[in-house]
């Protein structure tokens, strides 16, 4: 009788594990319960006939958008635009039982907000959703972050209105070459660029580089 008065209290006791959402498969999966989302904290566009505004947001790695608001962040969120975060709160299709919103998963009464750190390094081969800042080099648009580039596949350079600012950037990441190879005597040595015997600079490139396959991407900045 005491031994399962003991199990009782342990199994009444044991903590409950809620989800994770982190892709839109998971968003139809746990639709109506306490999850925690995982994502990047953006604000996002919305509009209705000639209407535009800016929402917020968490953004999945898919892309899949988890609103918040329909206006700015809620309040001390907004240092964290841009950031991953960890949120725990209730997905529902709608804002508001009370209210008309968009048919849209929304994460309802937000906990506080838990940034969470992750190593690229360890996600290539998978789709990211990242920030960083917007800048033109010789392979054409990167991705800057901690001043390492991921250069986005066929897209030559940003648009002047970005360039310079935070953008997030979706799609896969991996690692291969995209810069054009050196060529030469010095090639053997692995060197990115040398001077030939005319004095010409070469612009190849010996190592492979971070790449973003198929990439959306977002400014940071409130949309106009």
């Amino acid at each position: 009788m005491f031994s399962g008065l003991v199990v009782t209290l342990v199994v009444l006791g044991a903590p409950v594990q809620v989800p994770e959402v982190t892709s839109a498969e998971t968003v139809k999966q746990f639709m109506g319960g306490q999850v925690t989302v995982v994502g990047q904290l953006e604000r996002v566009p919305l509009g209705k006939g000639n209407s535009n505004w800016a929402g917020t947001g968490l953004v999945l790695d898919d892309d899949t958008i988890i609103y918040l608001s329909y206006s700015a962040p809620p309040p001390g969120w907004e240092a964290l635009i841009g950031a991953r975060l960890r949120v725990e709160g209730t997905l529902r299709p709608s804002l508001s039982e009370h209210e008309q919103s968009l048919i849209a998963p929304h994460l309802r009464e937000p906990g506080k907000p838990t940034k969470e750190a992750r190593s690229l390094a360890k996600l290539m081969g998978n789709r990211v959703r990242i920030s960083g800042i917007a800048q033109d080099a010789k392979g054409g648009a990167v991705l800057m972050i901690d001043k390492a580039p991921f250069y986005l596949e066929g897209l030559a350079s940003w648009p002047a209105e970005v360039r310079g600012k935070a953008v997030a950037v979706g799609g896969k990441l991996v690692d291969k070459q995209h810069l054009p190879k050196a060529s030469g005597p010095m090639e053997q040595r692995g060197e990115t660029a040398f001077r030939d015997a005319k004095g010409m600079i070469s612009q190849g490139a010996e190592a492979t580089q971070n790449v973003i396959e198929a990439p959306t991407w977002r400014a940071l900045k409130e949309p106009k």
